[in-house]
């Protein structure tokens, strides 16, 4: 039994089955926030997103040198590398494992540079690619009837990047039987709610869009779901896309920076044409074959299976 510290300023919102997948055989405790308390009890120290977690430890542990130190991973997943980045030799060098999610974040690590001294960072074997996983057990095939003109777009928090008024703008275009079912919630503040619902008016769309707020129960949301529309302009993954596909259904993906990289080109599009001909006519794949490709790809257990082998768990 290992003793293993999580810490992610997120609130574990990536890592959550990970840390359940660990306490079945190890002594786990999350915190949000890097503690040197935490540090000193643990074998292992994993921190998701470069963020003042991994800054906190490596201070610490530059000021206390014979303090004990763990064995520290850090998961790179996106907005932490584009905001700030490693850019850091001495970072780099102090930190055991670092886990990217995404071969074009990995691409881009390996061009960063040190600040201080401008030279390219060596890495040597401390970078390692594993792609996240799926909770397969929340998703059953999609057994619902529809009349196949039901449109997904899962935004999470709508922000900027999610680019969902191009979806909208897309969305308006088809035909008149499509509905659009819209399940987020948009940018803090009054003036992001009134142009979000300015914009639905004034396309006319108020009876063909429906918004929606968080689900605790994605998989019965799905149920009504005959194709999800992803028009994000930035992303390292999706879940969105790896749980539509886990339940069956189609997705329309808009080929986002490093998107070729995750996901095949035949659920990818680059202009609005593409978007629309893949939703009217749909694929060829079926139901259980999406969910096969991400079992095959993205599963938790194949995930798990990777992490643990790298951390000698």
């Amino acid at each position: 039994m290992q003793k293993i510290a999580v810490s992610d300023s997120t609130n574990f919102k990536f890592c959550k089955d990970l840390i359940k997948h660990w306490e079945k055989k190890h002594e786990v405790k999350p915190e949000i926030g890097a503690s040197e308390i935490l540090a000193e009890w643990a074998d292992i120290y994993y921190i998701d997103w470069i963020d003042n977690n991994a800054h906190y430890l490596f201070n610490y542990y530059k000021e206390h040198l014979n303090a004990k130190k763990p064995k520290i991973a850090v998961r790179v997943i996106d907005w932490d590398f584009w905001v700030r980045g490693v850019r850091s030799q001495a970072l780099v060098d102090f930190v055991d494992h670092w886990i990217c999610i995404a071969p074009h974040i990995q691409e881009r690590l390996l061009l960063e540079k040190d600040d201080e001294t401008g030279l390219p960072i060596r890495w040597g074997n401390k970078l390692s690619l594993i792609r996240p996983g799926v909770n397969l057990t929340k998703f059953t095939i999609r057994r619902k009837e529809t009349d196949g003109y039901q449109i997904g777009m899962v935004l999470g928090d709508m922000w900027w990047y999610k680019n969902h008024m191009a979806g909208l703008d897309l969305f308006s275009d088809l035909g008149e039987d499509y509905r659009l079912h819209i399940r987020g919630q948009h940018e803090p503040g009054e003036y992001n709610k009134l142009m979000y619902e300015h914009f639905i008016k004034s396309r006319g769309l108020e009876d063909k869009v429906t918004l929606y707020p968080f689900q605790d129960d994605m998989n019965l949301w799905y149920e009504n779901i005959d194709i999800l529309l992803h028009p994000g302009m930035k992303e390292t993954f999706c879940y969105a896309v790896g749980e539509a596909l886990a339940k069956g259904i189609q997705p329309v993906v808009n080929n986002f920076y490093g998107a070729e990289e995750i996901w095949p080109k035949k659920w990818l599009y680059n202009n609005g044409g593409d978007a629309m001909n893949a939703i009217e006519a749909g694929d060829e794949d079926t139901p259980e074959g999406r969910r096969q490709f991400i079992i095959d790809n993205y599963s938790n257990e194949k995930m798990f299976k990777e992490v643990d082998t790298l951390l000698g768990l």
